[in-house]
């Protein structure tokens, strides 16, 4: 692809990124995709054909750059927590894109689905944590990987929300919120008779 073909796909995502995140599937419009994108309809056709297409690459590409960005360990799940409440943090656009990707099709996750692609190595990685004695090996990996995810997205929804909702009071800041989530994956996950904290 030449230079400037990429660069046109590469606005045409960001902006679809954008649209997804704030519409989800059904509300986004392609029209508003592509003039964002500075691109014609017939350009963004010609990479992705249809609407869905376009929406699973996004999906793709979220799950690889969250995935790079947060690493999980094994060894270091309440770390893993924390990175994943930064990147929420720090890109306010994934948390609202990762809802509307939850409600997509929450009831039809086929065998290659992208986010069950991108939730596999986690879930290894939980599984060999619980073999080195890192992690309660009583949790299902996957029940415990939605739980940590849990734990991140809502303490950074709320660490988002908090200067709105109480004025920033005492001890509400964002490092403490942070601190808290941390705190609960160490405990969530940490081996019977740890002791670790």
């Amino acid at each position: 692809m030449r230079a400037a073909g990429h660069a046109t796909k590469e606005r045409i995502l960001a902006a679809a990124t954008a649209e997804f995140a704030e519409h989800g599937v059904a509300g986004a419009r392609i029209n508003r995709i592509a003039a964002e994108a500075r691109a014609s309809k017939d350009r963004l056709y010609a990479y992705f054909p249809s609407k869905q297409a376009l929406f699973e690459e996004v999906v793709r590409q979220w799950a690889v750059d969250v995935g790079e960005r947060t690493a999980v360990r094994g060894d270091d799940l309440p770390g893993y927590v924390g990175r994943l409440f930064d990147d929420y943090l720090g890109n306010p656009q994934t948390a609202r894109l990762q809802a509307w990707i939850d409600l997509a099709e929450p009831d039809r996750l086929a065998s290659d689905d992208l986010r069950l692609t991108a939730l596999r190595p986690k879930i290894d990685a939980i599984r060999q944590g619980q073999a080195d004695g890192h992690v309660d090996p009583s949790w299902h990996p996957a029940d415990l990987l939605i739980v940590l995810l849990g734990i991140a997205r809502s303490m950074a929804l709320s660490a988002l929300a908090v200067g709105k909702i109480d004025g920033g009071a005492r001890g509400r800041d964002a490092a403490g919120i942070r601190r808290a989530a941390v705190l609960a994956a160490q405990r969530v996950t940490e081996p019977p008779g740890s002791t670790q904290g």
